[in-house]
């Protein structure tokens, strides 16, 4: 009905159709507007040519999904690995066992070492390890680096998987090795590429190994005594009631090889964890000692009451005797003050001990410690002390380095310097024009400049540039601290703020400088700190400045007074 013309007459009216819209003709698609196939009619009413009633009856079992669909493409072909990525990281393991024999050993004929060879599929390498067993005797660990050997039975070709049957030998560069068993894996890859693998065998036992766990397991039956009779569990409890707890005594020793009238201090430490002690110089009582100069006088160790006595048996070729050579050692109970006691055949006066000790004593051994005894050094009482002459200065170097390589043998830099002052004042520089006391006729034109530091009290001069006097304007003298002439070294006497003044003569390389000018901020800096220079240096820097009308210029002083250090532009007043 869809076909017949809308025409009066040809019309058939739907009462049950509210629609009567008309569809959309086109739809749009990126931007382009396309017709679109008819589908429905007024008020989206289906066609009659788009119902089911209208289609026409498919053969399935006829048709052909290649006319179609085309004809359908193969199955990939399956990728094969290659080898070396196929086996990379497989390997087999195998137990074993080689014997070797014993000759100059009444207990033991043979020693049986276990071995584990292991066999790399990717190269057909392999490799032998023999696991570590404690205090063997022998070197243990890789035995044979992994690498392609050679098949003695079949000349030309290496070892190969296939060669490896359990319960037989196995030749190794004329090691011969018995195989006992593999792991799961080599058993199931084995088993895979057809071989028939046996069931593990035990490693025989080694004699010596059976010798050795005999003699531990009977031993360890037996309780366990160390050198001095205790048990590992008393040991045990000790350190756990005492740790952290010592004895702290201070003794004397008297060397009468060096000087009989000289007393050394020490500080004996003695550990309540395991009855050793330690003697270490005292920092406190300002002795040197000069046969021992580390703090250090004893290691920590167990210290015997009678080192030199020991038994008849022991041997003279043993450089120290041990524990087991000593019979008695010292002891809580031995230590009390007035004592004395034998270091290595040193004899030690012990004089005092820490408040500790005192109750340790008094609460756990009953003892009660005499009061502290008073030491007397003879050296100091007798003023006896014999100083050491520091030897003149040769000329070479400064004064002050030669001095530090006197004082000590690893000499350290001189401390001339106060940091704290040098922070302060480091920016702080008197400037004082200088002229050259002439000693030839053409040193009367050269004109100088010099800079004290009032932070580390050095000075330096340089050169200003003159007409026509054939001298290059530079440093003169570096920035150093300047003797005064005609002192000795060992007075320490350097230029300083007192000795700057108009007219006065400095001594620098050999020539006398006289000071002719100063700048306005230094003569500032003279009333400020008056207790540094005297009263003649600033009477005259008033004068000088007074006869140039420095002083009288607000202008001038007000720009001087705002500046630390004065630039080296800033022009110097001439006194000519």
């Amino acid at each position: 009905m869809d076909g017949l013309p809308f025409i009066p007459g040809f019309r058939f009216n739907d009462l049950t159709k509210q629609y009567f819209n008309l569809s959309a003709q086109f739809h749009w698609k990126n931007g382009y507007a396309l017709p679109k196939a008819k589908s429905t009619g007024i008020g989206k009413s289906p066609l009659d040519v788009e119902t089911i009633l209208y289609g026409q009856n498919f053969d399935v079992a006829g048709y052909d999904p290649t006319l179609t669909y085309g004809k359908a493409k193969d199955a990939p072909k399956p990728i094969e690995l290659p080898h070396f990525v196929k086996l990379d990281r497989k390997c087999l393991s195998f137990n074993g066992y080689t014997q070797h024999t014993i000759t100059n050993s009444p207990i033991e004929t043979f020693r049986v070492r276990k071995v584990k060879i292991t066999y790399f599929l990717v190269d057909d390498t392999i490799a032998v390890v023999e696991p570590v067993v404690k205090n063997a005797g022998y070197v243990q660990g890789c035995v044979l680096k992994r690498g392609q050997i050679p098949n003695p039975y079949r000349e030309g070709r290496p070892w190969h998987w296939s060669d490896f049957i359990i319960g037989e030998e196995i030749n190794f560069y004329g090691i011969a090795y018995r195989l006992c068993g593999c792991d799961l894996y080599t058993r199931n890859y084995l088993t895979s590429m057809g071989v028939v693998v046996s069931e593990n065998l035990p490693v025989i036992d080694d004699p010596y190994t059976a010798i050795r766990e005999k003699k531990q397991n009977e031993q360890s039956k037996l309780p366990t005594l160390s050198s001095d009779g205790k048990s590992a569990e008393d040991k045990l409890r000790q350190f756990l009631e005492y740790d952290g707890k010592v004895l702290r005594f201070y003794a004397i020793w008297n060397s009468d090889i060096s000087d009989p009238t000289d007393f050394k201090y020490f500080t004996i430490v003695y550990y309540l964890t395991d009855d050793r002690l330690e003697i270490s110089a005292s920092k406190t009582m300002g002795n040197n000692c000069e046969l021992n100069p580390s703090a250090v006088f004893l290691s920590k160790m167990k210290l015997p009451k009678h080192w030199s006595n020991l038994p008849p048996n022991f041997p003279s070729i043993y450089l120290e005797a041990g524990n087991e050579e000593y019979q008695e050692y010292y002891r809580p109970r031995d230590f009390i003050i007035g004592n004395t006691i034998s270091v290595m055949g040193r004899r030690f006066m012990l004089y005092d001990c820490d408040p500790f000790t005192r109750d340790y004593y008094k609460d756990m051994l009953k003892i009660v410690q005499p009061e502290p005894i008073q030491t007397i050094n003879l050296k100091k009482d007798n003023l006896t002390v014999a100083r050491l002459a520091i030897p003149p200065h040769t000329g070479i170097g400064d004064p002050d380095d030669t001095r530090q390589n006197c004082l000590s043998l690893v000499p350290k830099p001189p401390k001339t310097l106060d940091f704290v002052t040098f922070v302060l004042n480091a920016t702080k520089k008197l400037r004082y024009k200088l002229k050259m006391v002439p000693v030839y006729e053409v040193d009367s034109l050269r004109d100088f400049i010099m800079e004290y530091c009032i932070g580390n009290d050095q000075m330096c001069i340089v050169e200003l540039a003159s007409k026509n006097s054939g001298f290059i304007k530079g440093r003169f003298m570096s920035a150093a601290r300047l003797r005064k002439p005609n002192t000795s070294v060992d007075s320490n006497q350097f230029y300083g703020p007192k000795d700057f003044a108009i007219g006065a003569e400095l001594h620098a390389k050999g020539l006398v400088f006289i000071i002719t000018e100063l700048d306005l901020w230094s003569y500032n800096y003279m009333n400020e700190n008056k207790d540094m220079f005297t009263q003649e240096a600033i009477d005259g820097a008033k004068r000088f400045l007074e006869s140039k009308n420095l002083l009288n210029n607000k202008e001038n002083v007000k720009n001087q007074e705002n500046q630390i250090a004065v630039p080296e532009s800033t022009p110097i007043v001439s006194a000519t």
